[in-house]
């Protein structure tokens, strides 16, 4: 592993910073907790002692590991295998899969609010409409028709159960539906469409090939898988074209982010990048790093902000790096994080 530079302790005192509304001071630039202006990085760990964490990256470029035990010692822990973590105004939600529950949490304080731990089986993804939270469900993971959404009443955590009957993976929300990536490794062609309004499964809009990673930018579903890039047209549900088709040594594209009217995506450890009207995948790659890691090069990926951030899980069993890029490939930070990062969140 490269040797890590720019290590900062960042200390969590939540007294240092007074939590208040942008409308209670009109005031968009004050930090509403300790954790505001920044970025989480999940850890998934692994289990026997577990060590699953939260990472916490200031856009100062300080740093504090442990956000979750630190803030909230005495508080029930969030279980292994921590999978993602997804928000409303207020809130965070760290799923485990391991655990099958949610760690709930303020997600400018991080200060503990509640575990859930009713109707999940192998929990994966998350999305919030009007005061419900939504999370996908993998249940048996060699049977796609089991997978289900777990649906939780924010106002006092309570659970319900609907079921997909197709592979439940990555979920979106757009203008008040959900849009969930059937696809698991190979598994599943198509995107579910749930609308929470009445609790109904609109007819699933196939794909030919297995979706890994989906965004949504002015009204378009863009959707990465089987060596292609396919687009949705969200006013009827139908896919425009013919997908794009990447060159054969691009054949693993994943990790697909939009930003700026650019499309990101990751093959190994290479970066490429194309205008989002584009109608030919790029040859050449924007850059790529080194990794000796056998299973988790390039295990979380995110553009935010004009920066490009890249996380390396190392061996999984000790500390990964994070390494931030400009968005011409130019390296400008390397941190730490914990055992198995795999996402970033950011909390802007």
């Amino acid at each position: 592993m490269k040797k890590l530079t720019r290590i900062f302790l960042l200390v969590a005192a939540t007294s240092f910073f007074v939590a208040c509304s942008d409308d209670d001071n009109g005031n968009n630039d004050t930090p509403l907790g300790v954790y505001d202006n920044g970025v989480f990085v999940l850890n998934e760990g692994i289990s026997g002692p577990a060590t699953a964490s939260v990472t916490f990256i200031s856009d100062a470029g300080l740093v504090e590991q442990n956000v979750f035990t630190n803030v909230n010692p005495s508080s029930p822990m969030t279980g292994s295998y921590l999978q993602s973590m997804f928000f409303d105004d207020t809130r965070a939600f760290i799923i485990s899969g391991q655990a099958n529950k949610i760690t709930v949490v303020n997600r400018y304080t991080f200060e503990f609010i509640a575990s859930i731990d009713t109707n999940f089986e192998n929990p994966r993804y998350g999305a919030v409409i009007n005061g419900k939270a939504y999370v996908t469900n993998y249940a048996d993971y060699a049977v796609g028709t089991d997978d289900f959404l777990t649906v939780i009443d924010l106002s006092d955590y309570s659970t319900s159960k609907v079921a997909l009957n197709n592979w439940s993976e990555k979920v979106i929300e757009e203008n008040g539906k959900l849009y969930i990536a059937n696809g698991y490794y190979g598994s599943g062609t198509s995107i579910t469409v749930f609308n929470p309004a009445n609790n109904s499964l609109g007819t699933p809009i196939e794909l030919g090939f297995s979706p890994n990673s989906l965004e949504e930018e002015d009204g378009i579903l863009y959707v990465i898988g089987g060596g292609k890039l396919a687009k949705i047209n969200l006013s009827n549900n139908q896919v425009i074209g013919t997908a794009i088709a990447f060159p054969e040594d691009q054949a693993g594209a994943k990790n697909l982010t939009i930003e700026d009217d650019k499309i990101y995506y990751t093959v190994g450890t290479n970066v490429y990048v194309m205008n989002i009207n584009a109608t030919t995948a790029p040859t050449a790659k924007l850059f790529s790093y080194e990794s000796t890691s056998v299973w988790a090069a390039m295990y979380g990926f995110a553009v935010n902000d004009n920066k490009i951030y890249v996380a390396d899980g190392g061996n999984l069993t000790s500390d990964s790096a994070i390494y931030v890029y400009s968005l011409t490939g130019t390296l400008l930070d390397t941190y730490a994080a914990g055992i198995g990062a795999n996402g970033f969140y950011f909390n802007d």
